[in-house]
């Protein structure tokens, strides 16, 4: 798989916050914040995932591109993906996640539970409802909030992860075109040149004490 190493965990029921609980409606579903520091005014950037262009694997039904228009394959195995492009944001931390996705559900007698991940680090899950083979579409929606996430390789980068196999005759899904993602961003760390900066008066301060004590 392309991207950043993610890390597996087993989490359950709806859309979640590592453990943190579910909001449902239907076949919809809410994210709940895990934390409470999230600032209404804190900048928000909208990029387009899981959208036409975003690449995905089905290890049943093979890698491709999700075509504008239309959707990934459909997928109930394992380790099954779907991932953004690489974002450049103006931040070096970023802390809350607001899903607006679209899926094709066709689950019948299990669920789907995916992992949301950011630059490799689970926030979130979601889990695709049994719907009895309906094939109508939902939405995931809602914010999570999370500790700040670094920048790797320069941008971010959201993946979902399918972390359980369905049973053969008990349904797939698919993530379709046109979903969005926001991610938004408060504290901050120092950058890169700020760094640079201060590590450069720290060598003089250090030249400067030797000459008068020599």
């Amino acid at each position: 798989m392309n991207g950043f190493p993610l890390k597996r965990i087993v989490l359950f029921v709806a859309i979640c916050v590592l453990g943190a609980g579910v909001a449902s409606a239907g076949m919809n579903a809410t994210l709940i914040a895990a934390q409470s520091h999230h600032d209404d005014n804190d900048p928000v950037t909208n990029v387009p995932f899981p959208t036409a262009g975003d690449a995905y694997c089905s290890f049943t039904n093979g890698c491709g591109t999700i075509p504008s228009g239309g959707q990934t394959a459909y997928q109930w195995t394992a380790g099954d993906f779907v991932q953004s492009a690489v974002f450049t944001l103006p931040t070096n931390s970023v802390t809350d996640l607001t899903a607006d996705w679209i899926f094709q559900d066709y689950m019948n007698g299990d669920n789907e539970t995916w992992n949301v991940y950011v630059n490799g680090v689970a926030v979130a899950a979601a889990v695709i409802p049994d719907c009895g083979g309906c094939g109508s579409y939902g939405t995931v929606t809602g914010t999570v909030t999370f500790a700040d996430i670094a920048p790797v390789g320069g941008g971010y980068q959201v993946e979902l992860v399918l972390q359980n196999t369905v049973p053969g005759g008990e349904g797939s899904a698919a993530w379709a075109d046109g979903g969005i993602t926001g991610l938004s961003y408060g504290s901050s760390v120092p950058e890169p040149g700020s760094l640079l900066l201060l590590g450069s008066g720290v060598v003089g301060l250090a030249g400067l004490l030797r000459r008068r004590l020599s």
